[in-house]
């Protein structure tokens, strides 16, 4: 027999994950895996078809073989990632109303005259992706708040629909929903058009960090939630959930906040270091804190009595990546990185991103250009610090990845390590990417191989 090559973490519960290169895994026991490391036949023959199929082991008479089989799972793999597939992402104004507290962004005051997308760019926009992208095409409207100037959102709807032809592309505004009113309704319900919005928690842990002077951030919230779940259909609107310190000891507000307004699906997220959000030292917390809030959010679904209805997104992704082989639909678990192959990002000012990311660090870091051109030059053969960027997130490749037992699984995030390091590898020992997602591999496994409650409500979300 000829020991493969892989990598192995300890799970809280004493077992231990292993996985190979090719994204095949298993849990073994602490003594099988003993025997495994010292080729010892003493308990193993009962798994041995397991391990000879997963390619951790082969006999010596198709050792060849399964060397290759492996390599060619590698490849078939890295195929997968590299595939140029992007959501197209347009910001008509980075003006905004709210100024939340862990703004990402870096969004400019309502009152702003230089933050806008001129009109006559957009058939420019729209047929670039036309040229770069095949149907379904996935545009996404992003800001500031993009209702702020709700004109030019028709406008990119109506140029979307006469170039890529109606029903070729998903359209999604992501938007507060602060001026969500009778008018979008109304246009909204002859057109296929979804919204995607924040929710943090009830109306106190909400208004503590998505700040409408003046006015009640949550109830806005909720009142555009149920018009749309009553006049557009239950599917058209989405949350996503930054968790604040606020939140951090209330995660049973957000099930409830979401349960009461007849919304089943939740996205939770940490801060991200982008930003406003990365100088707001008050919203800070360390990873093991959120992972103790997360923990408490995951019991609290399991045991609700809406369990079977409720899904978590951050952790049907993860578990996805895992267990639905070819799953590569989430940019940041990608390697390469989902870095311009999964998102492209059309600017109010004209210039194109190869993710939302870049163009944060555009506004924080101003004296390097980290776009690709403009919308009707854009340059990413030629362009430098781009190649650099995707060249380097191959994180089979990095110092602290090639040993991980998650590597296979996880993605690299170059964006976030040059805002946090100054360059785009990182070191993984200091990285709040690599701690979040090891962590929720590690706790969700955990659950997966402990306790069939879990498990059944884990591969519930895996195929939702």
């Amino acid at each position: 027999m000829r020991l493969m090559p892989f990598n192995f973490d300890r799970l809280e519960s004493g077992s231990y994950f292993l996985s190979n290169m090719a994204g095949f895994h298993c849990f073994l026991e602490e003594q099988l895996l003993c025997e495994l490391v010292d080729h010892s036949q003493t308990s193993l023959s009962s798994i041995d078809e397991k391990l000879e199929s997963g390619l951790f082991i082969a006999p010596e008479y198709v050792e060849d073989a399964s060397i290759a089989a492996l390599a060619s799972g590698l490849a078939k793999k890295l195929q997968t990632e590299s595939i140029f597939r992007p959501i197209f992402m347009i910001v008509p104004t980075l003006r905004c109303d709210h100024t939340c507290s862990y703004c990402q962004v870096s969004r400019a005051p309502l009152n702003s005259s230089k933050h806008d997308l001129i009109e006559e760019k957009i058939p420019v926009i729209i047929n670039t992706i036309r040229k770069l992208g095949t149907p379904p095409y996935k545009l996404e409207i992003q800001g500031g708040e993009p209702l702020v100037r709700f004109d030019l959102v028709q406008k990119l709807y109506d140029e979307a629909a006469a170039q890529l032809g109606s029903g070729n592309f998903e359209f999604v505004v992501a938007t507060s929903l602060s001026l969500f009113d009778e008018t979008i309704l109304s246009w909204a319900k002859s057109r296929d058009v979804n919204f995607s919005t924040s929710l943090d928690g009830n109306d106190f842990v909400h208004n503590s960090s998505r700040i409408l002077y003046g006015d009640d951030s949550y109830q806005k919230v909720k009142n555009a939630i149920n018009m749309i779940q009553d006049q557009l259909g239950a599917g058209k609107v989405a949350t996503v959930t930054t968790v604040t310190r606020a939140l951090l000891s209330r995660p049973e507000t957000l099930i409830d906040a979401h349960l009461e307004m007849g919304l089943h699906d939740l996205f939770i997220r940490p801060i991200s270091p982008y930003g406003f959000a990365n100088s707001k030292l008050s919203d800070a917390y360390s990873m093991q804190e959120y992972m103790v809030f997360y923990r408490r959010l995951f019991d609290i679904i399991l045991a609700s009595e809406q369990a079977s209805t409720l899904v978590e997104h951050s952790a049907a992704i993860h578990m996805k990546r895992i267990m639905n082989p070819g799953f590569s639909g989430y940019a940041d678990l990608k390697s390469p990185s989902g870095f311009l192959l999964n998102s492209m990002l059309f600017n109010y000012d004209g210039k194109v991103y190869g993710s939302d990311e870049a163009r944060m660090l555009q506004r924080v870091l101003g004296e390097l250009d980290f776009s690709c051109g403009e919308a009707a030059s854009i340059n990413l053969s030629d362009n430098q610090l781009y190649n650099t960027i995707l060249n380097s997130s191959f994180n089979i490749l990095h110092p602290g990845c090639e040993h991980c037992a998650y590597q296979p699984y996880c993605g690299s995030d170059p964006c976030q390590h040059i805002a946090s390091q100054g360059e785009p590898l990182g070191d993984k020992s200091l990285s709040l990417f690599c701690q979040y997602h090891k962590e929720m591999f590690r706790f969700l496994l955990n659950q997966f191989n402990t306790s069939p409650d879990s498990r059944d409500l884990l591969m519930r979300w895996c195929h939702e």
